[in-house]
C-alpha cells in the first residue's frame, strides 16, 4: 500500500504544480494525504480561498464537503471515486463550488484526495459591478406579468408606508423594505430598482446586492 500511496503523491503533486501558474485566483486546488488526516494538506494552490495551508488537518476544510463521503463508504472497493457539482462553505461563510477525486488502494483504503474549490462569490461580485457600471437594461415585462394586486398601486405609496423601528439600523431597514417589496412583486415593474434606490438613498448597486442575497436564501 505504501508504494501505491507514494506513487499517487508523486504524480498528483506534479499535476498540482502545473496548475499553480495557471489557476485563476478564485480557484483552489488541494492535495490531501488521507493516511495522516491530522495534517493531510500536503500541497495547496490559492489557499487564501479556504484559509488553509500545508500541514493543516483534513477537518479544517470547508463544511459539508460531500467529497469526503468517499472516506465513509468503502463497501465497494474501487480505484477512484469522483464527487462533483456540490457546494461547500468556508469558516468565513464563503460558498464554494467543489469537486473531489478520492484515490484508493487495491484493498479499498482511501489514500489521497485531489480537490478543487471555486469561489463563486468573485463572479457574483463582478456581475454586480458590471450591472452598476452599465446602463439600466430595457425591461420588457408587460402588465400581464405584474401581479394584479399591485398594478393599481403607486410604488411611492407603498414606500411611504415604511418606517424604521426603534431598534432597527438603517441598513436593516433598507434590507427589510427591499425584501418585502420584492415579495410583493414590485421589482417586475420597469425602473423599480432605480426608483427604490433613490427612495432609500442608496445606489442601484446596493439594491442589486440586497436582491442577490434574497435570491440566495
Amino acid at each position: 500500500m505504501k508504494k501505491e500511496h507514494d506513487h499517487l503523491i508523486t504524480v498528483l503533486s506534479a499535476s498540482l504544480e502545473a496548475l499553480r501558474t495557471t489557476l485563476p485566483s478564485n480557484t483552489e486546488a488541494v492535495l490531501h494525504d488521507l493516511t495522516q488526516p491530522e495534517k493531510s494538506v500536503i500541497s495547496i494552490v490559492n489557499g487564501h480561498i479556504s484559509g488553509r495551508k500545508v500541514g493543516d488537518a483534513l477537518l479544517s476544510g470547508p463544511d459539508d464537503d460531500a467529497g469526503f463521503l468517499g472516506l465513509l463508504d468503502t463497501s465497494q472497493p474501487v480505484q477512484t471515486r469522483v464527487f462533483s457539482g456540490y457546494t461547500t462553505t468556508t469558516i468565513a461563510g464563503t460558498k464554494l463550488n467543489s469537486a473531489s477525486t478520492i484515490y484508493y488502494s487495491q484493498s479499498g483504503s482511501p489514500l489521497v484526495a485531489f480537490c478543487i474549490n471555486v469561489d463563486i462569490e468573485a463572479v457574483v461580485r463582478l456581475k454586480r459591478e458590471l450591472d452598476y457600471l452599465l446602463p439600466t437594461p430595457v425591461e420588457t415585462e408587460s402588465s400581464d406579468s405584474i401581479p394584479r394586486d399591485i398594478q393599481d398601486k403607486s410604488l411611492d405609496e407603498v414606500l411611504a408606508q415604511y418606517r424604521p423601528t426603534g431598534s432597527e439600523s438603517k441598513t436593516n431597514f433598507r434590507k427589510r423594505v427591499v425584501s418585502e417589496i420584492h415579495a410583493m412583486g414590485f421589482f417586475k415593474i420597469k425602473g423599480s430598482v432605480n426608483h427604490v434606490a433613490r427612495a432609500l438613498g442608496v445606489t442601484r448597486y446596493t439594491i442589486y446586492n440586497y436582491l442577490d442575497k434574497i435570491n440566495d436564501e
